[in-house]
């Protein structure tokens, strides 16, 4: 399918990116994630009359670890940036460092062909960013969330009307700027009013060793940290890989996002799994200083997913059984969703 991937990496350059003739343009990956996606990103930057540069490094054993110097220092230097491992550096120093020095960057870790072509090049991307737009003002119009499955979730925390919602539409529109694809919006809850039972049922990533969930991990909440997991094998996996990472922080929520990717599926690549439509999915660890959080940095970060939950704003309900009901959403559901 190589014309569909092509479309698809024009598409991300021009459309996304918006990459202009003469710019230095940067694409550094590690060698987990998809090659073949590196170079058609490079063809079509180049068609486009940009300058792009091509990055390989090692695959690190962590998320956030500080990547090679030379990295570091392309990245400070280049007017736009995709950004492709599959351990991702969203939280490193090198990172807000190339933000600060004007660089835009569209983070698409770990994006493989199927993606690209899939997430990008077939997708009324309009649409599904109108969806976006409108789900992000009635989360920051909410007081008080909850969210509940028949699986045993019941969390309800409230939002901090002046910390910040984020639309993460993938369209670099200036500089110091980072998104990710499109698909999702986050926001950083009031950290301590978060209480109450998570029963994770999509994925959880990382460790390595978990994914898409074979069984649901149950979460018990106070005042916005974990204070037990429960659960079979998986359950223990988590448990024991947050105790190595040795940081308090890393049991605290950092933030919480929706997904509205109308075609995102469950594989077990985070950049895709995160946007599974009408999920919630929840980041812990490291909180990005954009948060406007009270968390800030930690040794690493991971996020997990609760698929198909009801979850009401303010007592009103936004999305129920993989569908958002709300009646400013409604009608953009069935557009997207049929």
């Amino acid at each position: 399918m190589f014309m569909e991937l092509f479309k698809a990496a024009f598409k991300t350059v021009r459309d996304l990116a918006l990459v202009k003739p003469g710019e230095r343009m940067l694409i550094f990956t590690d060698t987990a994630a998809d090659f073949e996606v590196t170079k058609y990103l490079a063809a079509a930057a180049y068609a486009l009359d940009a300058e792009p540069t091509i990055i390989v490094y090692e695959t690190r054993e962590n998320v956030d670890v500080e990547p090679p110097d030379p990295v570091t220092a392309a990245m400070k230097s280049s007017d736009v940036i995709i950004s492709l491992p599959l351990m991702y550096i969203l939280h490193t120093k090198a990172y807000q460092d190339a933000l600060k020095q004007g660089a835009r960057i569209l983070e698409l870790t770990g994006m493989d062909k199927d993606m690209m072509t899939r997430l990008i090049g077939r997708v009324d991307y309009g649409a599904m960013c109108t969806l976006g737009d409108k789900l992000a003002e009635l989360t920051k119009r909410a007081k008080e969330v909850r969210i509940v499955t028949d699986l045993g979730t019941d969390i309800r925390f409230e939002n901090d009307p002046q910390r910040p919602v984020f639309h993460n539409d993938g369209i670099l529109r200036e500089k110091g700027i980072y998104k990710p694809l499109g698909g999702q919006i986050s926001w950083a809850p009031k950290e301590d009013s978060i209480e109450g039972t998570m029963v994770i049922n999509g994925f959880v990533w990382p460790p390595d060793e978990l994914g898409v969930l074979r069984s649901p991990i149950k979460l018990i909440l106070k005042e916005g940290r974990i204070v037990k997991i429960e659960g079979g094998t998986e359950a223990k996996i988590l448990e024991a890989w947050l105790k190595s990472i040795g940081d308090e922080k890393m049991y605290y929520v950092a933030h919480a996002s929706w997904g509205f990717h109308p075609k995102a599926r469950l594989r077990g690549l985070p950049l895709e799994d995160e946007r599974v439509y009408a999920g919630i999915e929840f980041g812990f660890g490291a909180q990005s200083p954009k948060f406007k959080g009270k968390l800030g940095t930690a040794k690493s970060h991971t996020d997990m997913s609760i698929l198909n939950p009801d979850v009401y704003y303010d007592e009103e309900l936004i999305a129920s059984n993989g569908r958002f009901v709300h009646s400013e959403l409604r009608e953009l559901d069935k557009k997207l969703k049929g």
